[in-house]
């Protein structure tokens, strides 16, 4: 025992040498015994050499299949190789192609094709308000056009085509300026005109009153000249008094207007505006009815003709006439 205390570690070297060798020894043995362990299963396995011949009914078809390759159909429309855009709109949502011809519009009132047609970007959520040749007018204005329903539109991408520049007027308001003129009284004999000169007084000026103006005289500080003096009396009906009753005839020199006027009688002849707010350049402009102005930048001239406070009528250089209101400028009777 005390050996084995004092050679503890030389014992356990002895043991595992020991098994060691008696796993050796097996392993010998297994090994001399290989070919014994599989002799019983030779030659249980006859060779065969009468394999069936393949299947080649699949590979005949691929080759006829190949000999008329699929052709892409003409009616299709697309590309093979290229993926067809689809969009997801509505509620619920739904896919859509806006590409195709007919599909439902992306940006009301204009149409797809219109935006696809002159190269625009469909998907732009803003395309409508854009101005792609800064011509001073939108998508949604060249798509317009005068009649506003898109059978006259403009080219966006050509700053020389473009709606006219009166479609860009809007009417802000109507303004009447009262002009009141009084024929008080006249001297002379009213049976020999040359004799006759006329007193006038313009209310609304605010100037003295003018004396010893004759026909063919102008009115000071007014549009307006003296054409025709008209000698009348009447019976006063209450006190059975003959009464002086003649008029004078004034004509407006600016639209040829004429203005009767009786005697010691106060007649309103109002001045008819109308403002207008310009989207080309942001600025308002003032027209009198029945006189022109202009417009910027081609500054052709238009007319006006009539005005309240919904809407204006206007006549453009070749004749056309156009109705003005708050909300955009289109043909008269459209």
């Amino acid at each position: 025992m005390d050996w084995i205390k004092k050679n503890y570690e030389k014992l356990v070297l002895l043991i595992f040498a020991l098994v060691l060798l008696a796993m050796s020894a097996m392993l010998i043995l297994d090994a001399m015994h290989f070919e014994e362990t599989f002799a019983g299963i030779k030659g249980q396995i006859a060779a065969r050499h009468d394999v069936p011949p393949p299947d080649t009914a699949p590979l005949d078809r691929a080759a006829a299949a190949l000999q008329k390759p699929a052709q892409w159909s003409p009616e299709h429309k697309g590309s093979i190789f290229i993926s067809e855009p689809y969009l997801v709109q509505g509620n619920p949502p739904e896919l859509t192609d806006p590409f195709t011809a007919g599909s439902k519009p992306l940006h009301e009132p204009v149409p797809n094709e219109w935006f696809i047609k002159n190269g625009l970007d469909i998907l732009d959520a803003n395309i409508l308000n854009e101005d792609p040749d800064g011509d001073g007018f939108t998508n949604l204005d060249e798509w317009r056009g005068i009649k506003g329903d898109g059978s006259d539109a403009t080219d966006p991408n050509n700053k020389a085509s473009h709606p006219p520049y009166w479609t860009k007027l809007r009417l802000l308001r109507s303004a009447i300026v009262h002009f009141r003129l009084v024929f008080p009284s006249y001297d002379g004999d009213p049976n020999k005109p040359d004799t006759l000169s006329f007193q006038i007084n313009t209310i609304d000026v605010r100037q003295p009153s003018q004396f010893g103006l004759k026909v063919g005289d102008a009115v000071a500080g007014t549009k307006f000249k003296i054409t025709k003096f008209t000698f009348k009396k009447e019976t006063n009906a209450s006190t059975g008094e003959e009464q002086d009753v003649s008029e004078l005839t004034l004509q407006n020199t600016e639209n040829h207007d004429e203005l009767v006027m009786p005697l010691e009688k106060t007649v309103d002849y109002p001045d008819i505006y109308a403002l207008f707010h310009y989207l080309i350049d942001g600025k308002d402009y003032r027209a009198k009815k029945g006189s022109t102005f202009s417009l910027p930048p081609d500054n052709q001239t238009y007319k006006l003709i009539d005005t309240t406070n919904t809407e204006a009528l206007i006549e453009t250089p070749d004749g056309q006439r156009v109705k003005v209101t708050q909300n955009g400028a289109t043909l008269a009777g459209k």
